[in-house]
């Protein structure tokens, strides 16, 4: 019994233990599945929040997508605003000639001259010589439609890439403004050419001469070291009285010009003396900052003399130019200096590069005369074409874009045209006038009808015409401005005659000293809508 008992005791304990085991075992089943259940929990949660965020991502690619098709509605519109623009331009287009653009445009001219870069013509008569290039060689044909031109002597220009070149004897000079016309003129300045024989200061140096890349031959005129730290002039350029000009004629003013460089705040100073014949006394000075540009104009003269300033940004030269107008003066001298800033001294290294020194004859400034050792003239331009074929009766209109390379004018009248060799009280005369304080205006003059346009005195360039009516009313038009009309008495030119554009002789009589382009003559009466062009 007892060895039952103890089996059974055994048994028991075994059970125990084993229920034991599945105890602990069910206790960490219990665990793991709440573990789990809380896992579940925390996922369901996440997966709330994705659902929640994608919803919302839903609700703005929905918003988004509305916002494109408005957008989409709003290019549509456009497109179609677009569309219907160019519709309705080619649809103005097609129909300038009908009312009321037909007075508007202009018809195509009877006489039609560009003067862009050749002395052809597209419309009208004139007989003459152009060159041709056939090959390697340039051979002259002749033609019926080639603007007549002659000049006794070489000259300068600037061409359209900003180049100093020299033209031919009887070679036109085209600019970027056009062709450019003018009158007789003589460079006093000696040497223009050699830099170190420009009349300088002995305390001046020429430190450097060269020809830059646009053709301008220069000199580096730098002050000598023993002049440091003190207040003084120096000459780079003179007109001494040797070679004084004469103003006791009809000529009354001698202009001054130079270009200049320096990245230094000095003075320029342009210089004016009167000259007796035998003693030299102070005019006055044209006094520019380098730096700022501004001009100062001094001395006991100041009141007679005028100066601009103008900078080239493409190839860094600055020009300079000043006038004195002669009171009683016999002769006049000039000279271009340097001189420390104001109130400065000479420091070590100042310079300033000089180029194209001039002084001349006249009141305005013209294109750089090649000088040697002797004062060097430039001849007259001449431009003509005949009346024949061109011009018999009215009614006609003109019109020719002008530029003026003055502010004051050179001379008594600068023609734009005019005509000669024409039978009595025929002449047709355009171009610009001074009176009254206005000094360059536009008017012309045919037949008793004296036409003018004050307040476009002051423009540098324009639109210069005149209008003839079939019944005789005259008028003259500036960028788009009518004067008054009036009643000319002018009936017909025979066909003897000539048209001279920008100049009268080989004197240099009434020379324009400017630019002429886009020449136009109607045998028609252009509307005033048609005369409406403007240039700047």
């Amino acid at each position: 019994n007892s060895a039952q008992a103890a089996a059974a005791s055994q048994t028991a304990s075994a059970n125990s233990a084993t229920a034991a085991k599945k105890s602990e075992t069910s206790a960490k089943n219990s665990e793991t599945a709440t573990k789990a259940s809380e896992k579940n929990a925390k996922s369901s949660q996440t997966a709330a929040k994705t659902s929640e965020t994608n919803a919302k991502d839903s609700e703005a690619n929905a918003k988004v997508s509305e916002t494109a098709a408005a957008n989409s509605a709003k290019a549509s519109a456009a497109s179609q605003t677009a569309a219907k623009a160019s519709e309705d331009a080619a649809r103005e287009y097609a129909n300038q000639t009908a009312e009321p653009y037909r007075y508007v445009l202009q018809p195509l001219p009877d006489v039609w001259i560009p003067f862009n870069d050749s002395l052809d013509m597209i419309t009208g008569y004139s007989p003459g010589y152009k060159k041709v290039k056939i090959g390697d060689n340039v051979v002259q044909v002749a033609s019926d439609k080639q603007v007549n031109f002659s000049r006794a002597s070489t000259a300068t220009y600037i061409n359209k890439s900003g180049e100093l070149k020299t033209a031919e004897i009887n070679e036109p000079r085209f600019e970027k403004e056009g062709l450019l016309i003018e009158g007789q003129r003589t460079n006093y300045m000696l040497n223009s050419a050699t830099p170190a024989s420009w009349g300088k200061s002995a305390n001046m140096n020429v430190a450097e001469v060269g020809t830059d890349s646009f053709g301008f031959t220069y000199g580096k005129f730098v002050c000598n070291e023993s002049l440091i730290g003190q207040s003084t002039t120096l000459n780079m350029a003179v007109v001494s009285t040797s070679g004084a000009v004469d103003v006791s004629g009809d000529n009354k003013c001698v202009t001054t010009s130079c270009r200049f460089k320096t990245d230094l705040e000095l003075l320029l100073r342009i210089r004016f003396e009167a000259f007796d014949g035998s003693a030299s006394s102070n005019l006055g000075y044209a006094i520019v900052n380098t730096r700022s540009l501004l001009v100062e104009i001094t001395g006991v003269a100041a009141d007679r003399l005028t100066a601009r300033v103008n900078k080239d940004e493409a190839t860094g030269w600055i020009f300079v130019e000043a006038t004195i107008q002669a009171s009683k003066e016999t002769y006049i001298t000039s000279a271009i200096q340097y001189a420390p800033k104001s109130g400065g001294v000479v420091e070590s290294g100042d310079y300033i590069y000089l180029a194209t020194p001039q002084v001349e004859d006249g009141s305005c400034v013209s294109s750089f005369i090649i000088s040697g050792t002797t004062a060097a003239t430039r001849a007259s331009d001449m431009v003509t074409v005949p009346i024949k074929n061109n011009l018999y009766n009215l009614p006609f209109t003109v019109l020719c874009e002008v530029h003026k390379n003055w502010y004051k004018t050179p001379n008594a009248a600068p023609r734009v045209f005019d005509t000669y060799r024409h039978q009595a009280d025929a002449g047709i005369v355009m171009g610009f006038g001074s009176s009254g304080g206005y000094d360059g205006f536009p008017y012309c003059d045919i037949g008793g009808s004296d036409r003018r346009i004050n307040e476009n005195a002051g423009l540098e360039k324009m639109l210069i015409g005149m209008r003839v009516k079939s019944e005789r009313s005259t008028c003259v038009v500036s960028n788009g401005k009518l004067s008054s009309e009036t009643k000319t008495t002018w009936e017909y030119i025979r066909s003897t005659a000539t048209i001279r554009i920008g100049g009268q002789t080989t004197a240099g009589l009434r020379h324009l000293f400017g630019h002429v382009r886009n020449f136009r003559l109607w045998h028609k009466e252009l509307t005033d809508a048609q005369l409406g062009e403007v240039v700047k």
